[in-house]
């Protein structure tokens, strides 16, 4: 097989200290035969297209691709996390969703902060350990989708990772700058001892890392099915560790085993000559982003340039609109009724879109779709931020697309069997005040809403032209507005796409620009209307699949060590 990008080269960068994101190329991945696969790591790129030369399915590329993750890049993902998949089905013409998201235990309290005797806890107390942890859904959903459309053993898929587990990689740079920014300590996480020398230093970039007890864990998966992380032991191991510290996970064996993934309708809209599909409730992502390309499309006058103030201005002031919808309605919909089409629908957007002032920012509350009265309380948002995208397509013409995450960096920082556990319960709201009820309210078995918004694009023929999607935290719903705006409004590349500076709402009481880019320049300008601005890094992990003739084009965010290769 011909790889038009040099994944070797790529995967040695990563050992290598690295010059800030924007002054690193970003190469663009281009395949005539149509199959193409991005991830946020060389190494799970090429065990996904290892996957298709052996003709393998895009399911089949994309769990090869979350196993090689876990062990690469476990600060963003992993098989104890959750995930959210979009899956284009080209002979069936059919599209369908999956949510493989975490959920609360049974024995779940009022909200994180709220201790088994009502007590209200410090928010210090459960940001990151055992009671954050939910309960995994990544892979009993891969496991779900993979009997559906895989073509491969399921054992085969997870033969790169368990070699590389076995053989070792050099750390890369992403994972290590994680580990200096969220201040990871031996101390404060003991079971992250891989990660430091004898002395209790951070090892450096490009060290060997070996994961022996991870192989053993993909063993157990690769003979058992996703039951595997649960057997000989598994479940009473991560209950163990969940359990350890100050903060007891809540969590019970049965919880573990009792978990099903779910096969959701996929929440679909129009931008320009196009129509975008994407996740659904629990996750907020799709609704915003479907609002703010709407809003944006009846509002910019057909000029879409992120390097003019005034559109800029609508931009913020849209994601603003759509963020306070979000923090009225959504949650998990098997446990509150979200208006999802009512959010979405072109009238209701288009109403929000001309409250928007076109000179100066204003106050947003959420808007009252068809068919509701506004009865719940707005709920906040904790800063997600430990994710990974991942986009694949196969020779058959079906697409992945995927974003799978444990939530904050090194999710809850407990290592069990060579995974990390996620802390995917800091993403519920606060316990709701007496006579109010609020969406995302944790409850025992409910799923906390999210940021994520995988998506496939297809053209008024219906036929899938683009698929991508985000990491990011609760910043993501403004990544891919952007990131689509630029490829399905102004025709770019996807290296075009994620390459651009950022601006986001999703800083509470701020909007944020990207440090050292072009963004950064319009500060005043956004000030003048309103705006409190600041300017810091933003740390996305975007990453876009294009039609280009009869095949595709691709890229990965050069702010993180992925890449796309194709065949």
């Amino acid at each position: 097989m011909k790889r038009l990008v040099v994944a070797t080269l790529l995967f040695l960068a990563t050992s290598c200290a690295q010059p800030p994101w924007h002054a690193a190329p970003v190469v663009e991945a281009r395949a005539p035969t149509q199959v193409i696969a991005q991830t946020a790591h060389p190494l799970a790129t090429r065990a996904a297209l290892d996957m298709l030369a052996r003709g393998g399915s895009a399911i089949d590329a994309i769990v090869a691709a979350q196993a090689m993750l876990g062990l690469v890049e476990p600060q963003m993902s992993g098989i104890a996390g959750g995930t959210l998949i979009v899956y284009w089905d080209a002979h069936e013409k059919k599209l369908t969703s999956f949510d493989g998201s975490s959920s609360a235990p049974g024995r779940a309290t009022a909200s994180l902060r709220t201790d088994t005797d009502g007590r209200l806890l410090p928010p210090s107390a459960i940001r990151h350990g055992g009671r954050s942890v939910g309960i995994p859904g990544t892979l009993p959903v891969l496991e779900m989708v993979h009997k559906r459309y895989g073509k491969l053993p399921w054992a085969t898929l997870f033969e790169p990772a368990i070699e590389a587990a076995e053989r070792g990689f050099p750390m890369p740079e992403y994972m290590h700058r994680i580990l200096v920014e969220d201040n990871i300590t031996l101390p404060e996480y003991p079971s992250l001892r891989m990660f430091f020398d004898a002395e209790g230093h951070r090892l450096p970039i490009g060290t060997v890392l070996h994961n022996p007890g991870y192989a053993r864990t993909l063993r157990r998966v690769a003979a058992h099915g996703a039951s595997g992380l649960l057997d000989e032991g598994g479940a009473e191991r991560i209950v163990k560790a969940a359990q350890g510290g100050t903060l007891r996970s809540l969590m019970t064996v049965e919880d573990l085993r009792a978990y099903k993934p779910v096969e959701r309708e996929p929440v679909c809209g129009p931008f320009l000559a196009y129509r975008l599909c994407t996740v659904g409730p629990p996750s907020y992502g799709g609704i915003y982003l479907l609002q703010v390309l709407q809003m944006m499309e009846a509002r910019a006058g057909g000029r879409y340039d992120f390097h003019d103030a005034d559109f800029l201005h609508l931009f913020i002031e849209a994601g603003k609109l759509a963020r306070a919808d979000r923090s009225q309605y959504v949650g998990d919909p098997d446990f509150v009724s979200v208006p999802t089409q009512g959010l979405v629908s072109p009238g209701y957007v288009r109403e929000r879109a001309a409250s928007i002032d076109a000179q100066q920012a204003r106050p947003a509350a959420a808007g009252t779709p068809p068919g509701v009265k506004l009865s719940r309380a707005p709920q906040a948002e904790s800063m997600m931020g430990g994710t990974s995208q991942l986009t694949v397509a196969d020779a058959d013409g079906d697409i992945v697309a995927m974003t799978t995450t444990i939530n904050l960096g090194f999710g809850s920082g407990i290592m069990v069997d060579g995974f990390i556990l996620n802390d995917v319960l800091v993403n519920f709201s606060a316990a709701p005040k007496p006579g109010t009820t609020v969406a995302n309210a944790m409850a025992p078995h409910k799923r906390p809403f999210t940021s994520m918004a995988p998506a496939i694009v297809f053209d008024a023929g219906g036929r899938p032209v683009a698929a991508g999607g985000s990491a990011g935290g609760g910043r993501i719903p403004d990544y891919v507005a952007q990131g689509w705006i630029e490829i399905l409004a102004n025709g770019a590349t996807p290296a075009f796409a994620v390459t651009q500076g950022h601006v986001t709402t999703a800083d509470l009481g701020k909007i944020v620009l990207e440090k050292d880019t072009d963004a950064a320049a319009f500060a005043e300008a956004l000030r003048a209307r309103g705006h409190p601005i600041e300017v810091d890094p933003l740390l996305s992990g975007a990453g876009y699949i294009k039609r280009e003739g009869s095949g595709w084009i691709g890229a990965a965010d050069p702010r993180r060590g992925g890449n796309a290769e194709g065949r």
